[in-house]
């Protein structure tokens, strides 16, 4: 049993964190002059050891009066890897771009810690913007600690959980077998269909699944564990929808339905059999997501 809770360890703890460089990089990605003609944008904020392309989808969503933006984590996307996320700066970022081009609105669509941005910086925008209309949809949001703290020790127990029955020392296998867990939640091989599905998703997705090695998954969850959600009033006003799994094992229902109950106004939608990864595995969501744009 100890090699399993040493690998669980190594997954989810790797390494020790990089100093940061004393000028972070700007994580915001755009085309400027779509930006400067529009008076409103989407902006996709992706979660922990997640690059930008799963959230692609958005393009759709783009008009001639509506830009496309990206909020980059560290080391993905030509980010450096070496930086740390930061809520509270990665909100302020996102309001002063909203107040640079003077948009009318910004839908602000983020993924697990990408959700939490997005409410952070909402919140920033309410303030700084009041005229602004702000809208977040969240998919498989993160929690309040302590549900971060709570969601890595579920991660190791299902990561273990993954090494016994990989039987596999190796980190590329163990982590393939629990990303079948995060994608369509822990009973995944009791409908034969949905076993085949994690298998077909593994295999589509194997090139963007990465490991947390090297402290970053460290880095871009540091910040998260720590967040309390301060001043929920302050997103009065605000449009808040989220989209989460209903096997979700990372953060389970229960939780997530209080959470939400503690913001003005916010509605909520659990997908039937789906997990964490519904951004992925439920493609009908960036359907509901554009229903609230037009």
């Amino acid at each position: 049993m100890r090699w399993l809770c040493a690998l669980a360890a190594a997954l989810w703890l790797a390494g020790c964190a990089v100093p940061e460089a004393s000028a972070p990089s700007d994580p915001l990605i755009y085309d400027a002059k779509a930006m400067a003609r529009a008076d409103s944008a989407v902006l996709a904020i992706p979660g922990a050891m997640t690059s930008i392309r799963v959230l692609t989808p958005i393009e759709r969503f783009a008009r001639p009066n509506r830009a496309i933006a990206y909020f980059r984590l560290p080391g993905f996307d030509g980010r450096p890897s070496a930086e740390s996320v930061d809520l509270d700066r990665a909100a302020a970022r996102i309001a002063r771009l909203v107040q640079t081009y003077k948009l009318k609105r910004i839908d602000l669509v983020g993924h697990s810690t990408g959700a939490v941005i997005a409410l952070e910086a909402a919140k920033d925008i309410r303030m700084l913007s009041p005229d602004t209309d702000v809208r977040v949809s969240g998919i498989s949001t993160a929690l309040p600690a302590p549900q971060p703290i709570l969601a890595g020790l579920r991660g190791a127990a299902g990561t273990a959980a993954a090494a016994a029955r990989t039987r596999s020392l190796n980190p590329r296998k163990v982590w393939l077998e629990y990303y079948r867990r995060l994608a369509y939640g822990p009973n995944v091989e009791e409908a034969p269909e949905t076993a085949r599905a994690a298998d077909a998703l593994v295999a589509a997705n194997n090139d963007r699944i990465e490991l947390p090695e090297n402290g970053l998954y460290r880095r871009h969850t540091r910040d998260l564990r720590r967040w309390t959600n301060p001043d929920p009033e302050a997103l009065s006003g605000t449009r808040i929808m989220f989209y989460h799994g209903a096997v979700d094992p990372v953060f389970p229902p229960k939780p997530t339905q209080r959470f939400v109950n503690t913001l003005p106004g916010a509605g909520i939608t659990f997908i039937d059999g789906h997990g964490h990864l519904i951004l992925l595995t439920y493609p009908k969501v960036w359907d509901q997501i554009g229903a609230t744009l037009d």
